[in-house]
Protein backbone atom coordinates (compact mmCIF):
# COMPACT_ATOMS: atom_id res chain seq x y z
CA UNK A 1 0.00 0.00 0.00
CA UNK A 2 2.57 2.15 0.82
CA UNK A 3 4.59 1.47 -2.35
CA UNK A 4 1.47 2.56 -4.12
CA UNK A 5 0.93 5.70 -2.13
CA UNK A 6 4.63 7.00 -3.44
CA UNK A 7 3.89 5.55 -6.61
CA UNK A 8 0.51 7.42 -7.47
CA UNK A 9 2.18 10.95 -5.73
CA UNK A 10 5.38 10.64 -7.92
CA UNK A 11 3.25 9.94 -10.87
CA UNK A 12 0.56 13.28 -10.24
CA UNK A 13 3.45 14.80 -9.81
CA UNK A 14 4.59 14.55 -12.97
CA UNK A 15 1.44 14.03 -15.11
CA UNK A 16 -0.27 17.16 -13.62
CA UNK A 17 2.42 20.08 -14.45
CA UNK A 18 -0.40 22.61 -14.82
CA UNK A 19 -2.42 22.03 -11.27
CA UNK A 20 -0.95 21.83 -7.52
CA UNK A 21 -0.68 18.40 -5.98
CA UNK A 22 -0.41 17.49 -2.32
CA UNK A 23 2.68 15.82 -0.80
CA UNK A 24 2.02 14.33 2.51
CA UNK A 25 -0.57 17.01 3.73
CA UNK A 26 1.61 19.57 1.73
CA UNK A 27 0.47 21.46 -0.98
CA UNK A 28 2.57 22.50 -3.79
CA UNK A 29 1.62 25.28 -5.85
CA UNK A 30 1.64 25.21 -9.19
CA UNK A 31 3.54 28.49 -9.90
CA UNK A 32 6.60 26.97 -7.69
CA UNK A 33 6.59 23.49 -9.11
CA UNK A 34 6.65 25.43 -12.83
CA UNK A 35 9.67 27.24 -11.70
CA UNK A 36 11.33 24.16 -9.95
CA UNK A 37 11.12 21.97 -13.63
CA UNK A 38 12.41 25.07 -15.36
CA UNK A 39 15.57 25.06 -13.37
CA UNK A 40 15.48 21.31 -13.10
CA UNK A 41 15.00 20.66 -9.51
CA UNK A 42 12.67 18.04 -8.69
CA UNK A 43 10.50 20.07 -5.55
CA UNK A 44 8.03 17.03 -4.69
CA UNK A 45 10.40 14.54 -4.98
CA UNK A 46 13.01 16.58 -2.67
CA UNK A 47 9.79 17.47 -0.49
CA UNK A 48 8.35 14.07 -0.26
CA UNK A 49 12.44 12.42 0.92
CA UNK A 50 12.58 15.49 3.34
CA UNK A 51 9.25 14.30 4.83
CA UNK A 52 10.46 10.46 5.44
CA UNK A 53 13.98 11.98 7.02
CA UNK A 54 16.05 12.26 4.15
CA UNK A 55 18.61 15.10 5.34
CA UNK A 56 20.28 15.68 1.98
CA UNK A 57 16.85 16.56 0.55
CA UNK A 58 15.44 18.52 3.08
CA UNK A 59 19.17 20.57 2.48
CA UNK A 60 18.26 21.19 -0.69
CA UNK A 61 14.52 22.01 -0.41
CA UNK A 62 16.16 24.70 2.37
CA UNK A 63 18.45 25.99 0.06
CA UNK A 64 16.01 26.49 -2.79
CA UNK A 65 15.84 29.91 -4.68
CA UNK A 66 12.72 31.37 -6.07
CA UNK A 67 14.77 34.75 -7.21
CA UNK A 68 12.09 37.26 -8.00
CA UNK A 69 9.38 34.98 -8.73
CA UNK A 70 7.15 36.69 -6.17
CA UNK A 71 4.63 33.38 -6.30
CA UNK A 72 7.25 30.78 -5.88
CA UNK A 73 8.80 33.11 -3.14
CA UNK A 74 5.23 33.02 -1.48
CA UNK A 75 4.36 29.09 -2.60
CA UNK A 76 8.16 28.32 -1.48
CA UNK A 77 7.10 30.12 2.22
CA UNK A 78 3.81 28.38 2.40
CA UNK A 79 5.36 24.80 1.89
CA UNK A 80 8.24 25.70 4.44
CA UNK A 81 5.75 26.88 6.79
CA UNK A 82 3.86 23.24 6.50
CA UNK A 83 7.22 21.77 6.96
CA UNK A 84 7.38 24.01 10.15
CA UNK A 85 4.80 22.60 11.18
CA UNK A 86 5.61 18.87 10.94
CA UNK A 87 8.84 18.87 11.78
CA UNK A 88 8.39 20.86 14.70
CA UNK A 89 10.32 24.22 15.97
CA UNK A 90 13.01 23.03 17.99
CA UNK A 91 14.12 20.05 15.06
CA UNK A 92 13.42 22.90 12.17
CA UNK A 93 15.72 25.38 13.85
CA UNK A 94 18.38 23.15 13.79
CA UNK A 95 18.08 21.93 10.74
CA UNK A 96 18.34 25.92 9.69
CA UNK A 97 21.54 26.88 12.26
CA UNK A 98 24.15 25.45 9.66
CA UNK A 99 23.16 27.47 6.85
CA UNK A 100 24.82 30.50 5.47
CA UNK A 101 23.53 33.85 5.91
CA UNK A 102 22.09 34.35 2.13
CA UNK A 103 20.03 31.03 2.55
CA UNK A 104 18.95 32.17 6.14
CA UNK A 105 17.24 35.61 4.58
CA UNK A 106 16.06 34.13 1.48
CA UNK A 107 13.79 31.35 3.98
CA UNK A 108 12.92 34.26 6.63
CA UNK A 109 11.47 36.35 3.89
CA UNK A 110 9.62 33.22 2.25
CA UNK A 111 7.98 32.65 5.60
CA UNK A 112 7.36 35.88 6.35
CA UNK A 113 5.55 36.27 2.45
CA UNK A 114 3.78 33.16 3.87
CA UNK A 115 1.89 35.07 6.99
CA UNK A 116 4.34 33.20 9.23
CA UNK A 117 5.01 36.39 10.80
CA UNK A 118 3.70 34.77 14.14
CA UNK A 119 7.01 32.63 14.54
CA UNK A 120 7.69 35.32 18.07
CA UNK A 121 5.19 33.39 19.51
CA UNK A 122 5.04 29.84 17.54
CA UNK A 123 8.36 28.76 16.61
CA UNK A 124 10.78 31.23 18.75
CA UNK A 125 13.79 29.11 17.86
CA UNK A 126 13.37 29.07 14.25
CA UNK A 127 13.15 32.47 14.09
CA UNK A 128 16.25 32.64 16.61
CA UNK A 129 18.04 30.43 13.70
CA UNK A 130 16.99 33.04 10.73
CA UNK A 131 18.56 35.79 12.48
CA UNK A 132 21.89 37.45 12.01
CA UNK A 133 24.28 37.11 14.76
CA UNK A 134 24.22 40.03 16.64
CA UNK A 135 24.65 41.76 19.86
CA UNK A 136 21.96 44.08 21.53
CA UNK A 137 23.14 46.79 22.43
CA UNK A 138 23.02 50.73 23.59
CA UNK A 139 22.32 53.27 20.95
CA UNK A 140 22.24 56.61 21.26
CA UNK A 141 20.21 58.55 18.15
CA UNK A 142 17.80 60.72 16.72
CA UNK A 143 14.39 58.93 16.01
CA UNK A 144 12.25 60.09 13.76
CA UNK A 145 8.76 58.39 13.49
CA UNK A 146 6.58 57.95 10.11
CA UNK A 147 3.80 55.74 9.30
CA UNK A 148 5.64 53.76 6.32
CA UNK A 149 9.34 54.12 7.31
CA UNK A 150 10.54 55.20 10.81
CA UNK A 151 14.46 55.77 10.40
CA UNK A 152 16.89 56.21 13.33
CA UNK A 153 20.15 58.28 13.16
CA UNK A 154 23.06 56.66 15.26
CA UNK A 155 25.35 58.81 17.33
CA UNK A 156 28.14 56.53 16.33
CA UNK A 157 27.30 57.10 12.60
CA UNK A 158 26.21 60.20 12.37
CA UNK A 159 25.86 60.49 8.07
CA UNK A 160 24.25 56.60 7.79
CA UNK A 161 20.22 56.26 8.42
CA UNK A 162 18.79 52.78 9.67
CA UNK A 163 14.78 51.48 9.10
CA UNK A 164 13.38 51.06 12.47
CA UNK A 165 11.69 47.82 13.17
CA UNK A 166 10.16 48.60 16.74
CA UNK A 167 9.69 45.52 19.16
CA UNK A 168 8.93 47.64 21.74
CA UNK A 169 4.84 47.37 21.54
CA UNK A 170 4.65 50.51 19.78
CA UNK A 171 5.95 52.56 22.68
CA UNK A 172 8.26 54.13 20.25
CA UNK A 173 5.32 55.59 18.34
CA UNK A 174 3.60 56.50 21.33
CA UNK A 175 5.91 58.32 23.10
CA UNK A 176 6.95 60.32 19.73
CA UNK A 177 3.83 61.55 19.39
CA UNK A 178 3.43 62.57 23.11
CA UNK A 179 6.88 64.94 22.99
CA UNK A 180 5.43 66.18 19.16
CA UNK A 181 1.80 67.13 19.18
CA UNK A 182 2.22 68.76 15.84
CA UNK A 183 5.58 67.30 13.97
CA UNK A 184 6.74 68.34 10.75
CA UNK A 185 7.56 65.69 8.16
CA UNK A 186 10.94 64.15 9.65
CA UNK A 187 10.95 65.85 12.83
CA UNK A 188 13.13 63.94 15.19
CA UNK A 189 13.62 63.27 18.99
CA UNK A 190 16.25 61.75 20.85
CA UNK A 191 16.25 57.93 21.50
CA UNK A 192 18.77 56.18 23.93
CA UNK A 193 17.45 52.15 23.16
CA UNK A 194 18.61 48.75 23.27
CA UNK A 195 18.77 46.74 20.30
CA UNK A 196 20.81 45.84 16.90
CA UNK A 197 21.41 46.67 13.40
CA UNK A 198 20.58 43.90 10.28
CA UNK A 199 21.27 44.19 7.20
CA UNK A 200 18.17 42.16 6.51
CA UNK A 201 14.71 41.39 8.14
CA UNK A 202 12.06 39.14 7.16
CA UNK A 203 10.70 39.76 3.77
CA UNK A 204 10.60 43.46 4.37
CA UNK A 205 12.04 45.75 1.63
CA UNK A 206 15.12 48.58 2.25
CA UNK A 207 14.64 52.08 0.52
CA UNK A 208 17.59 52.57 -1.16
CA UNK A 209 18.60 55.55 1.17
CA UNK A 210 18.79 53.42 4.07
CA UNK A 211 21.97 51.53 5.48
CA UNK A 212 19.79 48.75 6.91
CA UNK A 213 17.39 48.05 9.81
CA UNK A 214 17.42 49.02 13.35
CA UNK A 215 15.76 46.52 15.62
CA UNK A 216 14.94 48.60 18.97
CA UNK A 217 14.23 46.24 21.77
CA UNK A 218 13.73 48.55 24.75
CA UNK A 219 13.68 52.44 25.47
CA UNK A 220 15.88 53.55 27.95
CA UNK A 221 14.93 57.53 27.32
CA UNK A 222 13.72 59.14 25.19
CA UNK A 223 12.82 63.07 24.95
CA UNK A 224 12.43 66.49 22.76
CA UNK A 225 16.29 67.55 21.35
CA UNK A 226 18.20 69.99 22.97
CA UNK A 227 21.73 71.44 22.30
CA UNK A 228 22.89 68.51 24.91
CA UNK A 229 21.46 65.28 24.10
CA UNK A 230 21.47 65.55 20.40
CA UNK A 231 24.73 64.33 19.37
CA UNK A 232 24.55 64.33 15.63
CA UNK A 233 26.55 67.83 15.23
CA UNK A 234 25.05 71.17 14.57
CA UNK A 235 26.76 74.28 13.92
CA UNK A 236 25.34 75.77 16.76
CA UNK A 237 21.85 75.76 18.96
CA UNK A 238 20.67 79.14 19.32
CA UNK A 239 18.52 80.42 22.96
CA UNK A 240 16.69 83.47 23.68
CA UNK A 241 14.89 84.94 26.26
CA UNK A 242 11.74 87.59 26.99
CA UNK A 243 10.36 86.28 24.83
CA UNK A 244 11.91 82.36 25.26
CA UNK A 245 12.38 80.51 21.92
CA UNK A 246 15.27 78.57 20.57
CA UNK A 247 16.69 77.41 17.09
CA UNK A 248 19.44 74.62 15.88
CA UNK A 249 21.16 74.95 13.03
CA UNK A 250 22.99 71.58 11.44
CA UNK A 251 24.29 70.71 8.28
CA UNK A 252 24.63 67.19 9.04
CA UNK A 253 20.87 66.85 9.65
CA UNK A 254 20.28 69.35 6.57
CA UNK A 255 17.53 71.33 8.37
CA UNK A 256 17.44 74.75 10.23
CA UNK A 257 14.67 74.72 13.13
CA UNK A 258 12.63 77.30 14.95
CA UNK A 259 10.49 76.92 17.82
CA UNK A 260 8.99 79.63 20.19
CA UNK A 261 7.95 78.54 23.72
CA UNK A 262 4.35 79.79 22.55
CA UNK A 263 3.81 77.86 19.73
CA UNK A 264 3.70 73.85 19.53
CA UNK A 265 4.60 73.72 16.32
CA UNK A 266 8.49 73.65 15.71
CA UNK A 267 9.06 75.71 11.79
CA UNK A 268 11.68 74.40 9.82
CA UNK A 269 13.51 75.06 6.40
CA UNK A 270 16.24 72.94 4.30
CA UNK A 271 19.95 73.82 5.50
CA UNK A 272 22.05 76.06 3.31
CA UNK A 273 25.21 77.23 3.57
CA UNK A 274 26.05 80.50 5.19
CA UNK A 275 26.86 83.95 3.75
CA UNK A 276 30.28 85.43 5.42
CA UNK A 277 30.87 88.76 5.66
CA UNK A 278 33.80 90.80 7.22
CA UNK A 279 34.45 90.32 10.63
CA UNK A 280 33.47 86.66 10.63
CA UNK A 281 29.70 87.20 10.60
CA UNK A 282 27.64 84.74 8.88
CA UNK A 283 24.09 85.00 7.96
CA UNK A 284 21.93 81.70 7.85
CA UNK A 285 18.80 82.46 5.65
CA UNK A 286 15.78 79.52 4.68
CA UNK A 287 12.37 79.77 3.42
CA UNK A 288 9.58 76.68 3.75
CA UNK A 289 7.43 77.44 0.43
CA UNK A 290 4.68 75.40 2.08
CA UNK A 291 4.38 76.99 5.37
CA UNK A 292 5.33 80.97 3.55
CA UNK A 293 7.59 81.34 6.88
CA UNK A 294 11.05 82.54 6.25
CA UNK A 295 14.10 83.08 8.37
CA UNK A 296 17.40 84.96 8.62
CA UNK A 297 19.86 84.35 11.33
CA UNK A 298 22.80 86.61 11.87
CA UNK A 299 25.44 84.99 13.55
CA UNK A 300 28.53 87.05 15.05
CA UNK A 301 31.47 86.28 17.55
CA UNK A 302 30.77 89.06 20.49
CA UNK A 303 30.60 87.47 23.35
CA UNK A 304 27.04 87.46 25.07
CA UNK A 305 25.00 87.15 28.18
CA UNK A 306 21.33 85.43 28.07
CA UNK A 307 20.51 87.71 30.43
CA UNK A 308 19.22 85.03 32.79
CA UNK A 309 22.55 83.94 34.35
CA UNK A 310 26.11 84.23 34.87
CA UNK A 311 26.79 82.04 32.05
CA UNK A 312 28.29 83.88 29.14
CA UNK A 313 28.57 82.40 25.45
CA UNK A 314 30.93 82.94 22.37
CA UNK A 315 28.42 83.47 19.54
CA UNK A 316 25.78 86.66 19.66
CA UNK A 317 22.88 85.58 17.74
CA UNK A 318 20.28 87.84 15.63
CA UNK A 319 17.20 85.83 14.67
CA UNK A 320 14.41 87.10 12.25
CA UNK A 321 11.29 85.04 12.26
CA UNK A 322 8.88 86.04 9.67
CA UNK A 323 9.73 89.45 9.84
CA UNK A 324 10.11 89.57 14.22
CA UNK A 325 13.60 90.00 15.43
CA UNK A 326 15.10 88.24 17.89
CA UNK A 327 18.11 88.64 20.05
CA UNK A 328 19.95 85.49 21.86
CA UNK A 329 23.21 83.65 22.34
CA UNK A 330 24.69 80.40 20.52
CA UNK A 331 26.22 77.43 21.64
CA UNK A 332 28.34 75.84 19.42
CA UNK A 333 28.45 71.57 19.08
CA UNK A 334 31.38 71.65 21.07
CA UNK A 335 30.02 73.39 23.94
CA UNK A 336 26.66 71.60 23.94
CA UNK A 337 28.66 68.10 24.24
CA UNK A 338 30.64 69.70 27.21
CA UNK A 339 27.94 70.78 28.77
CA UNK A 340 26.10 67.58 28.64
CA UNK A 341 29.02 66.04 30.19
CA UNK A 342 29.02 68.12 32.82
CA UNK A 343 25.65 67.56 33.68
CA UNK A 344 26.21 63.79 33.52
CA UNK A 345 29.03 63.82 36.42
CA UNK A 346 27.34 65.69 38.38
Amino acid sequence: MRIFYCFAMVWLAACSPGGPVEVNGIRVDSSLRTLAKGLGFDYTGHLDKALKGNDAALNELLRFDAGQDTAAVAGHGLVMKSLLGKLGDELFSQKITPQPTDVKQRLWAALETANASSMNNEAPLTLKALMPEVAIEEHRGLYVFAAQNSTYLDCNEPGTRYLVIDETGGNLEKNYRRLLKFPYPNQSVFAEVKGYKTPYFGNRQLPNRLAGFFVVKEILDIEAKNYRNTCIPYEFWALGTEPFWQAQVSAAEGIIEYRGMDDDRTKFFAYQPPVEEEGGVKIYTGVNQDSGDNIRIVVDSMTCSDGMSDVTYKMGIKLTMNGKELKGCGIPFEAGQAANSIEGNK
